[in-house]
């Protein structure tokens, strides 16, 4: 018969504690790490022209598009909510056909929809949708705009070779702010 040793229990409630701790851990951080990166879509939002013709109506709305996972939970609503840009007021669909992208103004591609980019990014090539991702290689797949985490804050950088191949227009208070892409 065995008996249990009580020297043991110590390493064993810590072993315990970690393995119950850290996912909780993890996941404040991710929450607030997309709580911050929501912020900054609707910045970014201030700081791109649109043509007046992507819009149905002259108050029309701002629309944001998700891909994939959608990593944001209610972050990207609370951020957006009553809030608009140039009479815009935000409107955020989740993983619309693709038949229906070039209908956004932002396409926000996660890690989930990463083996999609290429393909997504191709769909509204032509269109002016601003295209933003967090993958390692997002500008070397053609996206517009990255968000990386540097130093345990979100940074972004620019492919603005991508965006002249569209009607918008970022303000240079947006680029001075980016690191700039060159491939």
């Amino acid at each position: 018969m065995h008996t249990f040793n009580p020297r043991f229990l110590f390493p064993l409630l810590m072993t315990l504690f970690s393995l119950i701790w850290n996912p909780v851990t993890s996941r404040a951080e991710t929450l607030e790490e997309y709580h911050d990166k929501a912020a900054f879509l609707y910045h970014f939002s201030n700081f791109v022209d649109w043509p007046a013709s992507t819009f149905k109506a002259t108050n029309g709305h701002l629309r944001i598009c998700v891909m994939g996972k959608d990593p944001f939970g209610q972050s990207l609503d609370a951020t957006l909510a009553n809030k608009s840009v140039r009479a815009h007021p935000f409107e955020v669909r989740r993983n619309p056909p693709t038949t229906e992208l070039q209908h956004c103004h932002l396409l926000y591609l996660p890690a989930s929809a990463s083996s999609h980019i290429r393909a997504l990014r191709h769909q509204v090539a032509k269109e002016n949708v601003l295209t933003v991702g967090e993958t390692v290689d997002f500008m070397r797949q053609g996206g517009m705009v990255q968000l990386f985490v540097d130093n345990q804050k979100i940074r972004f950088a620019v492919n603005t070779d991508v965006i002249n191949q569209t009607n918008l227009k970022v303000s240079y208070k947006l680029l001075r702010l980016a690191k700039i892409y060159t491939p």
